[in-house]
């Protein structure tokens, strides 16, 4: 079993150790032991402890130490976009106090072997803090996984919520943004006061009252009453009307009225007082060993691909997404998108160097163990180009894992290994396809490459994978010149068993990351619903045990449905990662049946249908006919109320003899219609004589 850093153990009877979790903080390969910490103490202040390598490795065959898990404090697992400013600056500051002392190795030797360690009390002098200060900020970094995260504050945001800002020309907040090229979202509605004035009154009319109308329908009715001209001037000009957005109605609804005015408003007394009054009384030579340096780089493949759903259809060239270990050569991630190099494709492939793999190839139909593609760790640090990765976002969310290095400008040879294996892929697999450009090597007069394409983006993904586990089984003569273990072990130069055999032995700088952490902070942070047909997201449906198990949707039917926060894999629609509670883990959810239609393509198709959508609805927000028949059913409402207040009769006289009177309307009505279409005998007579021949017409007579 490998011991690597970071990694949790579970020690039960072992003469030394205090039975609980530990977790491992340094391998030493020339003393041999590890540097352990012990987890069971959240409070107090815990010292590192050294143990022989030898006996925890016959602790664990013996069953006396146990692989373990450790999950982090839900505070920890954000991703970076969504940490406080604040809280960075001050766990910046704490790691700043500790950055010295936890990249030492000898200091975290004498720490936990010695008893006196005068320079953590001389550090803490020349830091101005005191010693148990720095000392609890070494437990929390080596306890929540040696991480620069681990430093965060452990309290909730704040802010100023309720305050309302002030109306300019610009839209306040996020500008609405398409999903894909092909739909141009209309620009954003200003509010103003009369427009303020006009919702406040129209939810008073029809939503805010005993059984009034949905908030859907209310704001139907304000573009009726308030803004048909628009309407109109849109619909002539072929264009989506400058009103009032639902979601500007439903959030002003909550800002015009309070949560005690909106509950009075819409009950009755009785349904108030039995149903909605409060209850208070219960309640990765300088790169010698696999992890010390990962490479990644993006490519265009040259191939053309076609479309899932038509399979007629071009979608162009996908992009490759490759990351390598520089010491061994084993491609540890990759993504393959239709995206061009981004950081928003770069993600996805961090993501999938730092998960297992064996998940990962079953949603393209391949079937491997772990151990097929064991790496699943995250480096010492990682180089990339100065082009998307040089922005603030791979900054943040990178370097907490990683030390992200950059490649000079015009500099491929810095990343030497990851662009030697985009040719090798091109040459075993990628211009050998139907639809292959061939590296741009197309003679005048070839058939268009594009012609030739059929293969899907999942099909050309599966086939690629099957190239990248065959090239981590080749063998290469430069892996067995770069380390001796090799030829120790009598095991072929592949680079899949030069990172198993270093792994083996301890030589390695790979740390383990736990995957709800990866999951959350590199997969792109988004929103879904839990509705009544399950968790929504992009109108496909999700579900997992625990909507079951809680009865989560049934909920949703009977109190109205609430946000989750979703992380998602942009390879695939197949599953979401949700978060049910605040204080919860993400779990993975998987498409129901309902959604078949959208199952194993990527999120981009269902983003595509979803702007489709948001186009119809804009331009068509309601039909220029309704505020016509708005107009007439008005007209007939007065006149029916006119001829009511001229009726001289009195309520008794209104509904006696109603069966009588009901039998003669019957019979108007019926005669009415007879007289109109039904002639008389006479006109049938007079009829059937004028349409006899004046001549007889004899038939051919058969053949006897």
């Amino acid at each position: 079993m490998e011991l690597v850093k970071n990694s949790v153990w579970n020690v039960r009877t072992v003469d030394g150790l205090s039975s609980g979790l530990y977790r491992v903080l340094q391998v030493f390969d020339d003393i041999p032991c590890l540097i352990l910490f012990y987890l069971e103490n959240p409070k107090g202040i815990t010292r590192p402890i050294a143990i022989e390598l030898d006996k925890f490795s016959r602790s664990i065959k013996q069953k006396k130490i146990l692989e373990g898990s450790f999950s982090l404090p839900p505070h920890l697992l954000l991703s970076e976009e969504e940490i406080d400013e604040s809280y960075k600056t001050i766990r910046d500051e704490n790691f700043s106090l500790i950055e010295v002392l936890v990249s030492d190795l000898e200091f975290i030797f004498d720490y936990a072997t010695k008893k006196k360690i005068p320079r953590l009390a001389k550090h803490a002098n020349d830091k101005g803090k005191a010693r148990t200060t720095i000392s609890r900020l070494l437990n929390s970094y080596w306890r929540y996984g040696q991480d620069k995260n681990a430093l965060l504050p452990a309290y909730q945001y704040s802010g100023g919520a309720g305050k309302q800002r002030k109306v300019s020309e610009k839209p306040i907040g996020a500008p609405k943004t398409s999903r894909t090229l092909a739909v141009k979202r209309p620009k954003t509605f200003i509010m103003t006061a009369t427009d303020k004035d006009n919702i406040r009154k129209a939810l008073k009319k029809h939503h805010l009252k005993p059984g009034g109308k949905s908030l859907v329908e209310t704001r139907k009715e304000l573009l009726r009453e308030y803004y048909a001209n628009e309407v109109k001037r849109a619909e002539a000009l072929g264009e989506a009307p400058y009103v009032p957005s639902y979601k500007q109605v439903r959030e002003w609804k909550y800002k015009l009225f309070t949560d005690n005015e909106i509950s009075e408003k819409s009950s009755t007394e009785k349904d108030l007082l039995l149903n909605k009054r409060e209850l208070l009384g219960d309640t990765k030579k300088k790169w010698p060993v696999p992890g010390s340096c990962f490479e990644i780089d993006a490519t265009v493949a040259d191939v053309h691909i076609v479309s899932s759903f038509g399979k007629q259809y071009v979608l162009g060239r996908p992009t490759i997404y490759s990351i390598v270990d520089r010491a061994s050569g084993l491609i540890v991630g990759l993504n393959v998108s239709l995206y061009f190099a981004s950081w928003r494709a770069a993600r996805q492939a961090l993501a999938n160097a730092f998960l297992p793999k064996a998940s990962y190839c079953k949603e393209f139909g391949i079937t491997i163990q772990d151990s097929d593609w064991p790496a699943a760790h995250i480096p010492l640090r990682l180089m990339c180009d100065n082009g998307e990765m040089i922005g603030l976002a791979p900054q943040k969310l990178v370097v907490p894992f990683t030390e992200l290095q950059l490649s000079p400008p015009y500099r491929p040879d810095f990343k030497a290994m990851v662009e030697s294996r985009f040719g090798l892929l091109n040459d075993e697999m990628i211009h050998k396809l139907l639809g292959t450009t061939r590296g741009g090597k197309v003679v005048r007069g070839d058939k268009d490459p594009r012609k030739d394409a059929i293969y899907t983006l999942k099909e050309f993904t599966a086939l690629l994978i099957d190239a990248v586990l065959e090239l981590n089984r080749s063998i290469y003569n430069s892996l067995a010149t770069s380390s001796s273990l090799l030829i120790e072990k009598d095991i072929s130069p592949t680079p899949l068993n030069f990172w198993k055999s270093h792994i083996a032995e301890h030589k390695h700088a790979l740390k383990l990351a736990d995957s709800s952490e990866v999951i959350s902070r590199l997969y792109p942070p988004t929103k879904a619903s839990m509705t009544r047909d399950g968790i929504k997201y992009n109108d496909m449906y999700y579900s997992c045990d625990r909507v079951i198990k809680d009865k989560l949707a049934s909920i949703a039917r009977t109190k109205g449905q609430w946000q989750l926060d979703v992380r998602i894999n942009e390879n695939t629609t197949n599953y979401i990662y949700v978060r049910f509670e605040k204080n919860d883990v993400f779990t993975k959810c998987n498409l129901l049946g309902k959604s078949n239609m959208m199952k194993d393509q990527p999120m981009l198709e269902s983003e595509f249908v979803m702007d489709w959508l948001d186009k119809n609805h804009e331009e068509n927000p309601i039909s220029v006919e309704s505020i016509d028949s708005k107009v007439k059913r008005t007209n007939i409402e007065k006149n029916a109320k006119a001829r009511a207040r001229n009726d001289k009769l009195t309520p008794t006289e209104k509904i006696k003899n109603t069966r009588e009177r009901r039998k003669i309307e019957i019979e108007q009505t019926a005669n009415k219609v007879e007289d109109n279409s039904v002639s008389s005998p006479q006109e049938k007579s007079h009829s059937n004589t004028e349409s006899k021949p004046s001549s007889v017409v004899y038939l051919p007579r058969r053949r006897r």
